[in-house]
C-alpha cells in the first residue's frame, strides 16, 4: 500500500507542477506557491512511503527469523546483519551481564570469545590473516566452551574474554581487565572463518575468536568505516551473495 500511495503522489504532484511550470497564464504568488508545494509533496510523499516499506521489510525478517529459531550459522547472521545496516536499520539492543556501559550506549552484542595480540605491530595482511585463521582453527570459543590454546607463533596475550560490542566500541574483559576498542581507532578489519582481526591505531592487530565473528566484523566496518563501507569490503562478499 505505501508503494501504490508514494507513485500516485509521484504522479500526481508531479503532473501538478509541470502543468503549472509550463502553463502560459501569468505568473503570479498563487502559481508559484503551488509549484513550489507539489514539487516539493512530488519527493517528500515517496520518500516517506519507501521508509516505511523498508521498515515493514526489515521488521517481516525479524518476524520470519523469530518464527524460525536463530541463524544457523555465522555467516546467515552476518548478511542479516549487513542488510540491516546498510538500509540504516540497528539491529535490537541486548545487555551485557559482565561489561558495564555508558547508559547510553546501545549493545548489539555480547557473548564470551578469545582475544590475542599480534607480536609484530604492523604486519602484512597475508601474514596476519594465515596466522589469524591458524589460531582460529584450533580456538574453540563458543558460549559453552572457555578453552584456548595459551601460546602461538605470532600471537601473545591469549585469553578468555567476555565481549560487548555496542554503537561505540568493541568491549573485552578476562584476565588482563578491560580492553576498550573505540570505533574510531580501528584502521582496519580483516575477517577469517571464526575471528576477526582489528587493526588499531598505536597498537598490535587485535584478534577475537567467537561464534559470531562475521556480526563483530560487520559492526566493527560499520562503526568505523561508516555505512556506505560494509558494500565495498571484500571480505563480506558471501554476506551479499
Amino acid at each position: 500500500m505505501p508503494l501504490i500511495v508514494g507513485l500516485v503522489a509521484l504522479i500526481g504532484f508531479g503532473w501538478v507542477w509541470i502543468a503549472t511550470e509550463t502553463s502560459d497564464a501569468p505568473a503570479s504568488t498563487v502559481s508559484w506557491f503551488i509549484s513550489e508545494s507539489a514539487l516539493a509533496l512530488a519527493i517528500l510523499v515517496p520518500a516517506v512511503c519507501l521508509y516505511f516499506v523498508v521498515r515493514a521489510m526489515h521488521a517481516r525478517r525479524v518476524e520470519a527469523r523469530q518464527v524460525t529459531g536463530p541463524a544457523s550459522n555465522g555467516i546467515q547472521q552476518g548478511s542479516e546483519l549487513l542488510w540491516s545496516l546498510s538500509n540504516g536499520l540497528l539491529p535490537q539492543a541486548t545487555t551485557s551481564p559482565d561489561i558495564q556501559t555508558d547508559a547510553t550506549e546501545l549493545v548489539f552484542l555480547s557473548e564470551t570469545a578469545v582475544v590475542a595480540r599480534h607480536r609484530q605491530p604492523t604486519p602484512t595482511t597475508r601474514t596476519l590473516t594465515a596466522s589469524a585463521r591458524a589460531l582460529a582453527s584450533s580456538s574453540e570459543a563458543g558460549p559453552d566452551t572457555q578453552r584456548s590454546p595459551r601460546t602461538d607463533g605470532a600471537w601473545s596475550s591469549i585469553d578468555d574474554v567476555s565481549l560487548a560490542v555496542t554503537d561505540r566500541r568493541i568491549l573485552l574483559r578476562g584476565s588482563g581487565g578491560l580492553i576498550d576498542v573505540p570505533y574510531a581507532d580501528i584502521t582496519a578489519v580483516h575477517l577469517v572463518p571464526g575471528a576477526v582481526v582489528l587493526r588499531v591505531n598505536d597498537q598490535a592487530p587485535l584478534l577475537v575468536a567467537c561464534a559470531h565473528a562475521e556480526s563483530v566484523a560487520v559492526l566493527a566496518v560499520w562503526g568505523s568505516a561508516g555505512e556506505s563501507a560494509l558494500k565495498r569490503h571484500p571480505d563480506f562478499a558471501a554476506f551479499r551473495s
